[in-house]
């Protein structure tokens, strides 16, 4: 056994030297510095909450359903690594208002925009992201699914420094207070799941466009699960890892067959997790987020959030 944990440990641990050269300190800090107008608009997310699914969403709705685009962080530019894609921040859109991706927590996130903040269950956030990195930053058996959670995925905590992403948990909180400010709309991927329509309507509110029912039409159908599967291509990080797999000692062609459209399902995550790694979750869900919110697990956030908002739209 205690061979097994050593072997997994460094099998993470190379996963972790694959992912040091992903991006560089330099054009992520200029990311950082980016200073956006009133009306840009930032899909702020942890890694795997529905990410590219709202850059979707935010590009067809300003876009009255454009397609043009090689992959959707062409359009909706990931302002950490848009340096190192060689990608102008201050540059216009062909579409308003401009829209760009972030992982950042409050604190590393520029100021000044509009934010929309999507929040979803921790134990599908962690699933998915083993998920996402199996077959591009380890291959498949190298590392097991709790292993990927316990040693790298809870292991995040509070950013030492800019160059650094938060935990899930940290992220969530730290954006926490900061839920009902005008400039920032705070959605859960389980509501875009269950009424994509209605979450479409009060993105295409937030980005400041007219209610064109034909547009809101257009975005949900371009929105579906089974349109962005059909169009996968234009949502497969291909850009990123053309760009970067050489930098993180990676195959030119790791990850090239992998989609990023899954079928999302939700809370079937702890099925697939050990009880020790299912009670490690909720352990910093206790320690980080109910001690923040007073919200003793996901679901009692989730319901909290939208009392909060039925209150505010009587």
């Amino acid at each position: 056994m205690a061979e097994q944990q050593a072997d997994a440990k460094s099998a993470v641990q190379r996963m972790k030297e694959r992912l040091s050269g992903f991006e560089t300190d330099e054009k992520r800090l200029q990311g950082l510095a980016f200073v956006p107008r009133p009306t840009d608009t930032f899909v702020v997310t942890t890694p795997k909450a529905g990410t590219t699914w709202m850059q979707q969403i935010c590009h067809q709705l300003r876009s009255a359903g454009s397609m043009e685009f090689d992959e959707i962080s062409a359009v909706v530019p990931w302002i950490e690594l848009a340096g190192d894609l060689g990608q102008d921040l201050t540059a216009e859109h062909a579409f308003q208002p401009r829209c760009f991706k972030t992982h950042c927590w409050y604190p590393d996130c520029p100021k000044g925009g509009k934010y929309i903040v999507v929040v979803r269950d921790p134990f599908d956030v962690a699933m998915s992201f083993f998920k996402f990195f199996r077959g591009w930053f380890f291959t498949d058996g190298e590392i097991q699914v709790d292993e990927f959670v316990e040693e790298f995925w809870l292991a995040r905590g509070v950013p030492k420094s800019q160059s650094e992403n938060a935990s899930y948990f940290h992220h969530l909180t730290s954006w926490w207070p900061y839920r009902n400010d005008a400039n920032v709309l705070w959605v859960f991927f389980e509501d875009m799941k269950e009424d994509l329509e209605s979450v479409v309507r009060r993105v295409n509110t937030f980005l400041g466009l007219e209610d064109d029912e034909q547009r809101i039409a257009t975005a949900v159908e371009h929105s579906s699960f089974a349109f962005m599967k059909e169009h996968a291509a234009h949502f497969d990080e291909h850009l990123t890892k053309k760009a970067r797999n050489v930098h993180c000692q990676l195959p030119a062609d790791a990850g090239m067959d992998q989609s990023k459209i899954n079928d999302g399902k939700s809370g079937q995550a702890k099925a697939a997790l050990s009880d020790a790694t299912v009670a490690a979750i909720r352990d910093k869900w206790a320690q980080i987020v109910e001690k923040e919110t007073g919200c003793a697990s996901y679901s009692a956030l989730r319901d909290f959030v939208r009392q909060e908002q039925a209150k505010a739209s009587n």
